[in-house]
């Protein structure tokens, strides 16, 4: 049996229906994403083709916190941020960003349902695992980190306490809580788990904590508090890797000593990600290579450069410059010299890929290292040709092959940077529409050489494949990518940067 109800019409929002049959739906069920086991069951009710999902079933079933007040018709769930919604309007508030689906929530009954293809997307980021919609089958996948917290060290240092929390493997920083009240501070580990509280070690000792409390929060949150006998000036959290720790650094003397506080200062400024630097392939006398329709990588990449540059400018407010932002040859040790000597913090060099088999397409993210595959190889090789376009080649003498990559390593201290970024930017380009990854590799590539920062070369595509050609000269295409290797910077700014 079906029934009829109202739903508010808002101007702007187009698929809304003013009549709305509902019915029940099939079950959704919640599985994982790994295992494929069957976790809970959520009741569906489906209403203008789509199916709709109780928000409170939802929070409950993931153990989210969430308030809601029937008679201002809001739900909130509070998690890694906090998600606000309004009965029978179709936006989304995560924290402080307004965020529109295509359909309204409903009100039915004193529940709140959401719909739940639009609602995932909507408040991922939020969420402290990830989530995934499979309408076709009926499930939702969840992806769940089990970082056991093995060990936790407590040490005094010249300005303050450094505490370490090792864990069995990583989580994102944005996992990672921190709050203050009444002389305690408090870490919570979203996806941390304490197996046996009682006998978690805490080692060393410290005359500024004077209390430590450690307790499973939530099934998917350990809680640390610490009872400090002075007042916090400064906090820093990061994270490391082999072992997998959480390190906070708790600043509370008022004066720093001078050599200290210079040391601090230079390593904050060396991992402040304020400019970066786009290397549009080729350029000029060299057009790099043709497409099937006989267009230059040279244009495409200065494109999505372009494009690139205006994103990063526009979503995390930092510097861009572009290595050339005209037609124009560039020799290829310019290039990173150029990086160098305006003391860019990542560089990032374009370009676009091609082989005899026209049946190859996607994109490949290299770092500086040996090539470990033929056609990894043979791309370095044919980036590194155009030197053949330069007035001189000596200064290339002797970087070829083995003595090319131990000379550009030596120079390179940010190999493990650069490793991480390409991962980052991978996954990233992976999401796009009709994406394919030939996935990250690592080669010897002369543009790269001498880079004093992270670094990357991205082969965006194939312009030997008529598809990918096609892809790349379009200019949502273009936007699309520069927005997924934002993303990419995001994040690892996020991960790297030492914040103030």
């Amino acid at each position: 049996m079906t029934r009829r109800t109202k739903i508010l019409i808002r101007p702007g929002v187009c698929l809304l229906f003013l009549m709305v049959s509902l019915s029940p739906a099939d079950e959704i069920v919640l599985i994982h994403q790994t295992t494929g086991e069957r976790l809970a069951g959520l009741n569906a009710i489906r209403a203008g083709g789509y199916d709709f999902i109780s928000l409170a079933d939802f929070a409950q079933t993931l153990d989210l916190p969430y308030t809601q007040n029937t008679l201002l018709k809001t739900f909130q769930i509070k998690s890694r941020k906090t998600i606000h919604i309004l009965a029978l309007n179709p936006f989304i508030r995560v924290d402080e960003e307004i965020r529109q689906m295509p359909v309204s929530v409903l009100y039915l009954n004193g529940r709140f349902y959401a719909p739940v293809l639009f609602l995932l997307p909507c408040i991922q980021d939020a969420l402290p695992f990830p989530l995934a919609y499979h309408p076709e089958r009926q499930e939702m996948a969840v992806s769940t980190y089990h970082a056991q917290v093995q060990g936790l060290t407590i040490e005094d240092k010249q300005n303050g306490v450094l505490i370490r929390l090792r864990l069995s493997e990583s989580v994102p920083l944005s996992n990672i809580y921190t709050s203050e009240s009444n002389g305690w501070f408090y870490v919570d580990v979203y996806a941390g788990e304490i197996e046996n509280a009682a006998a978690l070690q805490i080692e060393g000792k410290s005359s500024i904590v004077t209390q430590t409390m450690k307790v499973q929060l939530s099934k998917d949150t350990a809680r640390f508090g610490f009872r400090l006998n002075r007042t916090i000036k400064e906090k820093n959290i990061r994270l490391q890797e082999q072992p997998f720790e959480i390190i906070i650094s708790l600043r509370t003397l008022e004066q720093v000593p001078a050599n200290l506080l210079a040391e601090l200062t230079r390593e904050r400024e060396k991992w402040k990600i304020d400019l970066v630097i786009i290397d549009p392939g080729h350029g000029g006398k060299d057009p790099g290579t043709i497409g099937v329709s006989g267009y230059y990588e040279k244009h495409l990449t200065l494109a999505i450069a372009k494009e690139l540059k205006a994103e990063l400018e526009r979503q995390l407010k930092i510097k861009v410059l572009l290595t050339r932002d005209a037609d124009v040859f560039v020799p290829l040790q310019e290039r990173t010299q150029f990086a160098n000597r305006k003391n860019g913090k990542l560089f990032i060099s374009l370009h676009v890929d091609s082989n005899p088999n026209k049946n190859l397409h996607g994109h490949t993210v290299y770092f500086m290292g040996p090539a470990k595959t033929d056609e990894a190889r043979r791309v370095a090789q044919y980036e590194n040709s155009v030197i053949e376009y330069e007035d001189s080649k000596k200064k290339y003498a002797g970087l070829s092959d083995a003595a090319f990559i131990l000379a550009a390593n030596a120079s390179n201290s940010f190999n493990k940077e650069s490793q991480d970024f390409a991962d980052l930017v991978d996954k990233q380009l992976s999401h796009l529409p009709r994406a394919h990854s030939i996935g990250v590799r690592q080669a010897g590539f002369y543009v790269l050489y001498g880079a004093s920062m992270p670094n990357l070369l991205i082969e965006t595509g194939f312009a030997s494949n008529r598809q990918d050609e096609k892809r790349l000269k379009d200019k949502a295409t273009q936007r699309a990518i520069a927005k997924a290797i934002t993303q990419g910077v995001r994040e690892f700014k996020e991960r790297y940067e030492m914040v103030n």
